[in-house]
């Protein structure tokens, strides 16, 4: 005799596995944005979709902050080093902090942050694909000369990038 619901089960866990798998596959990055302002509820699901996402010892230790005003964009044009002349088109930018609380042994603030801040950016761009955003990650450099500017608009955190979505 068959089993009804393992059948079904098993059927599930194919299309389950086909759409991962098509997901995975339409995952990119994008410098072009379409132009259009995203919505206040699927930022918010963008965002909350990385509470799911696993980090080190389950510290949840990256912190986001969402630029969305024109003036902000455009200073962060110029401040990161990746975004130079494109990332001020983009609707809103994330910006992934590392919170300096969360990381106890020196030595784990010049690389744990960063590994943690990775799987954020993984969930952003597989949740941006399923939203169907257009999207980006700006690495976290930014020119020496402006970096205590950028601390003083921003903050002690330890930055690790930031990610455009549009």
């Amino acid at each position: 005799m068959t089993d009804i619901y393992q059948k079904r089960y098993m059927a599930h866990q194919k299309r389950k596995k086909k759409v991962l798998t098509q997901i995975t596959k339409e995952r990119h990055s994008d410098r072009v944005f379409s132009g259009v302002t995203i919505d206040d509820k699927t930022i918010k699901e963008l965002i909350d979709s990385v509470g799911n996402c696993p980090s080190s010892c389950d510290r949840k230790g990256i912190l986001l902050d969402v630029v969305s005003t024109r003036d902000l964009k455009d200073l962060l044009s110029g401040l990161l080093v990746g975004g130079v002349g494109w990332v001020h088109r983009a609707s809103h930018i994330v910006l992934l902090f590392g919170d300096p609380l969360a990381y106890k042994v020196s030595e784990e603030t010049s690389y744990m942050p960063y590994l943690d801040a990775g799987f954020v950016v993984h969930q952003l761009y597989l949740t941006s694909t399923v939203l169907e955003l257009k999207c980006c990650y700006i690495s976290p450099k930014i020119r020496d000369m402006n970096k205590d500017y950028f601390k003083e608009i921003f903050g002690d955190k330890i930055f690790c990038g930031a990610f455009a979505i549009g």
